[in-house]
């Protein structure tokens, strides 16, 4: 149904009741209603931004962060290792979660990445599975190119890797490429770094034209609300709620001493309800909020949910735990004023002329401002001797300090993601850094740019990160945002893997061909001495570093002696139809953007749920 009422809502006698319409909520969702017989209804914080087009044309992609009406604003307590800064932490506000606030980004991890799922204690979580439901969740628009444009541009997909009748389109951003691409694959290339013309078969090391949740037929983003929600509104066994959040979960106890949800408490329009469900309740709340609304209901460590003054009903030490995120520091120059970077439309004229091109698919407006990422193997910036200390720094002893309160299961566990991650660092067929290519001069508080001139921006990123954070309630008031202490650069490594990563693409730019189109660096300011200088390289990743958005790991599916939180069923443990089906889930980073894994994990859990 479209977007129902709280009456019509509460009248309604669900099965499943799911808590968070975004990126994997409204799949599952979808998924399960395929069923007449089986009513679903879906409660979400934020509005429904149907026809916003701010949210619509990918062109305007990344436009909406920051702003509350789409964004949760969330920012970490102040960390220690960088400068004592509060991080800013961005997630989507809205039917669609973070897929409707996202820079459009569809790129898959690698097999290695999702078979460790298995290995860490998940059977049936692996490359295999997974693949099956990444593909079924989205449809290819391939580009048709010949194979000298296909090699210049790195994109020539593999049809029997993709999807081709799935809710999400996939395609490329070919409105509006412009001469910085191929001249940056070519650079790369100069350092070893190849292009990898499809990277969705598992491999992900190389240089990529980066596939995108965009519909090239109405040059609209492709997500959540869109691709799996709006086709199905109709649906009388499809009921959504928006504007309504969700503050606790009821649980009641059943034989064997285990816990059954029985419904969720929300407040909408300054007035609190009980929602109920007959068979389950889903939490899809996301990385940052689904541990919140646990700890809020008493699930969670003891010694958290006592300091808060909240009865603990089942003491699962995990959530909140295992945190890991993302982070980036930028490098940007200026280009040629022949570039058609996002300045362009500082200009009336160009401005017109994109917005005349946008009305036949074309043109900026219809394409993601990203086009190009890079995943790079540790020694394509690292000399051995870096490598090998990475190596040996993936262990809690590198920062006691980090873990002195850490639960012993969950200690366990990491040392176990420690385990499969220092097979990575140092294999050639596995990315640590990534460039992320952003057509214009990304916005950096305090750093203003020149609407008359021109830039590109290389975003330079760990793929995996060793540091590990939390995020916990930080008090019993619902309404309060959670506390996330990321810990980022916690672990030296991080730090160092950042540092190097500036220093590589500082020299990126002054190698042929894209030195030929670069004028010189806007940020940061370095001479070649200071490039080769470690403690000007870390002081600059301290002031500047920012999240790419990733955050898992927060509720893991692990084995409860390893400081699990759901099971692979995605039953939280100690509850019998209580599941998390959202990326906190995920217990060790991926090196790709999660939306790809995010949409996986609504329709396995489809299946899970079905019995299938």
């Amino acid at each position: 149904m479209p977007v129902v009422s709280v009456d019509e809502f509460l009248a309604s006698k669900l099965d499943y009741l799911v808590v968070g319409g975004g990126t994997s909520g409204l799949v599952v969702a979808a998924r399960l209603t395929e069923n007449p017989d089986c009513v679903v209804g879906v409660i979400e914080a934020g509005e429904y931004h149907e026809t916003d087009p701010t949210v619509n044309l990918p062109g305007m992609a990344g436009h909406n962060i920051f702003n509350p009406k789409y964004d949760w604003r969330f920012t970490t307590v102040p960390q220690k290792y960088v400068n004592d800064r509060k991080v800013f932490q961005s997630r989507g506000k809205g039917l669609g979660g973070s897929s409707l606030l996202n820079i459009l980004a569809f790129v898959r991890p690698s097999k290695d990445e999702l078979d460790s799922f298995e290995e860490l204690g998940n059977p049936g979580w692996n490359w295999k599975s997974l693949l099956e439901y990444m593909k079924r969740s989205e449809r290819l628009e391939a580009p048709v190119l010949s194979p000298v444009e296909a090699k210049l541009l790195a994109v020539s997909p593999d049809s029997s890797l993709h999807g081709t009748d799935g809710p999400i389109t996939k395609s490329f951003p070919m409105t509006h490429l412009t001469e910085v691409h191929a001249k940056t694959l070519d650079s790369l290339e100069s350092f070893g770094v190849q292009r990898n013309l499809d990277n969705s078969g598992g491999n992900t090391v190389g240089s990529i034209l980066c596939p995108t949740c965009v519909d090239t037929k109405t040059a609209t983003r492709s997500y959540s609300a869109s691709a799996f929600y709006a086709p199905n509104a109709q649906r009388p066994n499809f009921l959504v709620l928006t504007e309504a959040y969700a503050t606790k979960i009821h649980l009641k106890e059943v034989d064997g001493g285990l816990k059954c949800a029985t419904g969720v408490d929300i407040i909408k329009d300054g007035s609190t309800f009980t929602i109920h469900a007959a068979k389950e309740v889903i939490l899809s709340a996301g990385s940052l909020q689904t541990p919140q609304l646990l700890e809020l209901s008493g699930i969670g460590d003891r010694r958290i949910l006592d300091a808060t003054g909240i009865d603990t009903v089942i003491d699962l030490p995990g959530v909140g735990e295992n945190l890991q995120d993302h982070a980036n520091v930028p490098t940007i120059v200026e280009v040629d004023k022949n570039v058609e970077s996002l300045e362009i439309l500082n200009d009336p004229v160009q401005l017109k002329k994109h917005q005349d091109l946008y009305n036949q698919q074309k043109g900026i407006f219809a394409s993601s401002p990203g086009s190009l990422l890079a995943f790079l193997p540790a020694k394509a910036f690292g000399n051995e001797s870096d490598v090998q200390r990475w190596v040996s720094q993936a262990s809690m002893a590198i920062t006691p300090e980090i873990f002195a309160s850490t639960h012993p299961t969950v200690k366990r566990g990491i040392e176990k993601q420690y385990d499969i991650m220092r097979r990575w660092i140092d294999n050639p067929e596995h990315s640590m850094g990534q460039l992320l290519y952003m057509n214009g001069h990304f916005p950096i508080p305090g750093l203003t740019s020149d609407p008359n001139k021109r830039y590109m921006t290389l975003l330079c990123a760990y793929t995996h990160p060793i540091s590990r954070g939390t995020v916990h309630i930080a008090s019993k008031d619902p309404t309060e945002p959670p506390s996330i202490q990321q810990n980022y650069l916690s672990n030296p490594t991080d730090l160092d893997v950042l540092a190097k990563l500036v220093s590589f693409t500082m020299r990126l730019y002054k190698t042929k061909p894209i030195s030929g189109l670069v004028i010189g660096p806007a940020t940061p300011k370095l001479d070649d001495d200071q490039l080769n200088d470690e403690d000007t390289l870390h002081s600059y990743v301290r002031d500047t570093l920012g999240t790419v958005h990733h955050p898992v790991g927060s509720a893991s599916m692990l084995p409860l002696e390893d400081g699990g939180v759901v099971d692979s069923n995605l039953l939280v443990y100690g509850t019998t139809n209580l599941r998390v089906v959202d990326c906190s889930i995920i217990p060790l980073e991926i090196s790709s953007n999660i939306q790809t894994l995010a949409y996986a994990i609504g329709e396995k859990a489809a299946d899970i749920i079905k019995g299938l």
